[in-house]
């Protein structure tokens, strides 16, 4: 599965999904843009290095739409569009469903290694510390078998964003940065 990150303004993203065997998504404009890594990537790295099957990017790869993509009305007609559609819909609602503790903890460590990598860069203020403050919470109400997993998969989430951040920040509007799902590597 390729996950297209395309910068479409200078403080907006949107997103193209193109999967083997199943319609092509889109999300314009995704959420929480940011100059240097943003929403979606930050849970693409997560999910990825966290092996989860249920978060935003395991749901799309498994043929649902993560309740929040479309499906690309690039190559399909109107009627074959809104089958396409229904049928997404309607696996992505099961799904979902069906995620359990992973889609949580998705949001979850994305939330968590987001605050913490952030926190190293970043200047000491009343908002960090706030963020810093919410996220002890946050991994306080963790089992200490997902703490141990978020602390092992530290090293690669952080080189990751370091690698995809210098990346994400190169690109132009309209260019995309491309990474293969599981493996993030750029495509």
């Amino acid at each position: 599965m390729k996950v297209h990150f395309i910068r479409s303004g200078e403080r907006r993203y949107s997103m193209k999904i193109e999967r083997v065997d199943a319609p092509t998504l889109v999300m314009d404009p995704a959420p929480g843009f940011d100059p240097d890594v943003p929403h979606d990537m930050v849970h693409f790295v997560v999910e990825a290095a966290l092996g989860l099957k249920s978060g935003v990017f395991g749901q799309i790869a498994s043929g649902g739409d993560a309740g929040s993509f479309r499906v690309a009305a690039d190559d399909l007609s109107a009627k074959d569009r809104q089958r396409a559609a229904r049928k997404q819909v309607a696996k992505g609602t099961r799904l979902v469903k069906a995620q359990g503790r992973e889609g949580e903890l998705s949001e979850l460590a994305a939330f968590l290694f987001d605050v913490d990598w952030r926190s190293q860069a970043r200047a000491d203020s009343a908002a960090q510390r706030a963020a810093l403050g919410e996220a002890a919470r946050t991994r306080a109400s963790l089992s200490a078998d997902e703490r141990a997993r978020i602390d092992a998969a530290r090293p690669r989430v952080f080189a990751d964003f370091e690698r995809l951040s210098k990346a994400w920040r190169a690109l132009r509007v309209g260019e995309a940065l491309v990474l293969e799902w599981p493996s993030g590597q750029v495509g």
